[in-house]
C-alpha cells in the first residue's frame, strides 16, 4: 500500500472487524481484549507486542480524543497494511483528554513505513466523528453492516462537501 494513496474507514472496515457493545470494565481489560481479536483477525499482528505497544503509547498519552472516542494505534513491525478494528461500548472510563467515559473505538496496527497514510487516516477520523449524528447512530447500530454503510454514507458526504 503506497502512503500517497488515501484511504477511507469503510475501505478498512469489515464485518468480523467490528465489536458492537462490548461491557469490558476496565481500560487495560479492554485494550487486551481488542488486541487479541485484532490479531485473531490480522495474523500477522503479534497480540502480545501489540498490546504492549498499545498500552505504552496510552501510558505516554491517552488516545481517548474527546467527544466519547479513543483511538487506540501502534506500529506493528510485521503488519503488511493498516489493519482497522472498530467497536462499540456501553462506556468505560479512558482518561479521555475531556475526563469522559470513551464508547467508541478505533484500533489501529500501523506498518512502521507507512507514517503518511497514518496520519491522513487518523485526520479522517477525527474529522468525521465531529458529526454528533454520525456518533449517535454508530452507537445505535444494531449490525457490523450498518455500521459500514453508515460509514459510506458519511464519507459520501464529506467528499461531496469537499467537491464544492
Amino acid at each position: 500500500m503506497s502512503s500517497s494513496r488515501e484511504i477511507s474507514v469503510s475501505d478498512l472496515l469489515s464485518t468480523e472487524a467490528i465489536l458492537l457493545d462490548l461491557t469490558e470494565t476496565d481500560k487495560t481489560q479492554l485494550l487486551h481484549f481488542l488486541c487479541t481479536r485484532i490479531s485473531e483477525m490480522y495474523p500477522d499482528i503479534d497480540p502480545q507486542q501489540f498490546f504492549t505497544d498499545i498500552m505504552k503509547r496510552e501510558n505516554d498519552l491517552s488516545t481517548g480524543i474527546g467527544n466519547h472516542i479513543a483511538i487506540p494505534h501502534a506500529f506493528a513491525g510485521f503488519a503488511k497494511k493498516i489493519h482497522l478494528l472498530f467497536a462499540t461500548h456501553t462506556g468505560v472510563e479512558y482518561d479521555s483528554l475531556d475526563g469522559k467515559p470513551v464508547n467508541i473505538f478505533f484500533m489501529l496496527a500501523i506498518p512502521p513505513n507507512e507514517n503518511k497514510l497514518y496520519a491522513s487516516f487518523l485526520m479522517k477520523i477525527s474529522q468525521l466523528m465531529r458529526t454528533s449524528k454520525l456518533r449517535d447512530a454508530l452507537m445505535n447500530a444494531k449490525s457490523p453492516k450498518e455500521v459500514i454503510a453508515l460509514f459510506k454514507k458519511y464519507e459520501n458526504i464529506e467528499f461531496n462537501l469537499k467537491s464544492v
